[in-house]
């Protein structure tokens, strides 16, 4: 009996280091970026790729990258380092596309969400479509996460709040 227990004791350490080991790895690793953006042309490529370069980036009211970033300093960032214009005001993102159903939405189309701020006020928000289901935005904290994240506008707290989905390229 003395020496199956210590034998029985490795083992179930040795399982138990493993186990953590394949946890803490996949929990480590990025997401691949390149399945994060559904097939399209190339400026809807350069705009969905540079904002994924942001994700986990941190939230900053007013900031437009590189570093920190709000919503639409996250948009137009992503826009201007692909070498497309955009204006830098969320009314104005939305003011300046071309409206579009969600159902038609591609990768770097904009989406605008009305949302409560910090002060209780009112406020327009805007996200960048990725794939079916999925946006990059910055946040504040909105459902718990706070700077650059993915969120899923299938999400009832989006789909309650969803302004408006508009194009700004070519389709």
């Amino acid at each position: 009996m003395t020496i199956r227990r210590p034998i029985a004791r490795t083992a179930r350490a040795l399982c138990l280091s493993i186990a953590a080991t394949l946890f803490l790895a996949a929990c480590s690793s990025a997401p691949d970026r390149e399945a994060l953006i559904a097939p399209t042309t190339d400026s809807r490529s350069a705009i969905a790729a540079k904002a994924l370069e942001t994700l986990g980036s941190p939230y900053r009211a007013g900031a437009s990258g590189p570093k920190a970033f709000d919503d639409s300093g996250l948009t137009h960032y992503a826009y201007r380092s692909a070498g497309t214009s955009l204006p830098r005001a969320t009314q104005a993102q939305l003011d300046s596309g071309k409206p579009i159903e969600l159902t038609a939405a591609q990768p770097a189309d904009l989406l605008f969400f009305r949302v409560e701020d910090g002060r209780g006020e009112d406020t327009l928000v805007v996200g960048l479509y990725m794939r079916d289901g999925e946006m990059l935005m910055a946040s504040p904290g909105f459902g718990a996460k706070s700077g650059v994240a993915l969120f899923d506008t299938d999400d009832d707290f989006w789909q309650q709040r969803m302004v408006g989905a508009v194009r700004q390229l070519p389709k």
